[in-house]
């Protein structure tokens, strides 16, 4: 009798658990965090293909570029496709350089490439640099190669190429990678507070003319860019320069009052970027793939080149807030203010109101 008790009591715990789970779920949004019930680790594969694109600005611009996709029969993706994993998932990672330049819908270059796990602690043979590799070189055209991993330590880092790292990166082979704590519902490290939505927004730059140089020595077979003699003159976030950081909801930060959103924010680019939020000082609670013993408060933040943070912004006032680079050089497009780096921050009352509309 007391075991039949016993059954029924946990068949009743196990439909109460199983019903949260679903309601959860289903009110997840584009921007809200999927909770991760399942703890058990996970194998994730993930391809990515070596494409060229043009980088569209607000301006008319349009800036000859490279980088990775998922979609073999697509342009390279400014940045790159995300790779978010789980904290003891297995994951895959296969690059594929397999397009010939005269034939491909989309060119590549025709040069190797490599895709370097930045901030992880990897195997030589795993680690994305040609003078390390297995091989001894990157891989080639009409080659792939695999790298493989364990994800240990959750936090923000990314991927790059690391062959000709000064053009390729420049160029636009860059990603996000994201290590989620695993078992762990909607914080960005253990023990950190936990927010509602999260966003993450990869920062860089663009050199126009120095980009047009690359295709002409790649396409026209002219002399090798001078990379010493860089400078930017378009500035992004996410691949998207004011105003267009205002068409994608990914690209700007958009909440009810009351919650908290986590930022992850990546700096790909050569610059400093000086990141500025109006209307509040946000958390910053981790960086570079590392959880912070002591938390501190800022409402500016100086990113060097390949570092990362993650912020959480606790939206306890209603309005519409600038949320941008406050080396203002990079709130420009081609010399021109506004533009660049500049988004906003949304915050709604709980009905959907707001007394600050967009202009």
């Amino acid at each position: 009798m007391f075991k039949n008790t016993r059954i029924k009591k946990a068949i009743g715990l196990m439909l109460v658990l199983l019903a949260s789970t679903v309601v959860v779920i289903a009110s997840c949004s584009n921007n809200t965090p999927t909770p991760y019930t399942d703890v058990k680790p996970q194998i994730r594969n993930f391809t990515l293909y070596v494409r060229s694109t043009y980088v569209k600005t607000p301006d008319g611009q349009k800036i000859f570029a490279f980088g990775y996709t998922d979609d073999p029969n697509g342009p390279a993706k400014i940045p790159g496709p995300p790779i978010t994993v789980n904290e003891g998932d297995t994951v895959n990672v296969t690059l594929v350089n397999d397009k010939d330049p005269t034939k491909a819908p989309f060119n590549a270059t025709g040069d190797g490439h490599t895709v370097h796990l930045h901030g992880l602690d990897l195997p030589t043979a795993m680690d994305g640099d040609p003078m390390t590799s297995p091989s001894g070189r990157s891989v080639m055209q009409a080659t792939q190669f695999l790298y493989h991993f364990v994800a240990k330590n959750p936090g923000t880092y990314w991927y790059h190429c690391h062959q000709a790292a000064a053009e390729h990166i420049q160029m636009g082979m860059y990603g996000p990678l994201i290590i989620r704590p695993r078992g762990e519902l909607n914080v960005p490290y253990p023990g950190t507070p936990a927010f509602n939505k999260e966003y993450t927004f990869v920062l860089s730059e663009m050199d126009a003319g120095a980009h047009q140089q690359d295709y002409d020595k790649m396409y026209k077979g002219s002399s090798d860019v001078n990379w010493a003699n860089y400078h930017a003159n378009y500035f992004f976030i996410n691949g998207k320069a004011w105003p267009d950081t205002m068409k994608d909801p990914n690209d700007n930060i958009s909440g009810t009052l009351g919650q908290t959103v986590l930022v992850r924010l990546i700096n790909t680019g050569y610059l400093v970027h000086s990141m500025h939020s109006h209307g509040f000082h946000f958390l910053v609670v981790g960086t570079d793939g590392r959880k912070l013993d002591q938390p501190y408060y800022k409402d500016t933040l100086m990113i060097g080149p390949a570092e990362r943070y993650d912020v959480l912004f606790k939206l306890d006032q209603v309005g519409r807030y600038m949320f941008h680079d406050h080396a203002e050089q990079m709130t420009t497009n081609n010399g021109e203010y506004p533009g660049g780096i500049i988004t906003m921050i949304n915050v709604n009352n709980p009905d959907g109101s707001n007394p600050v509309r967009p202009s």
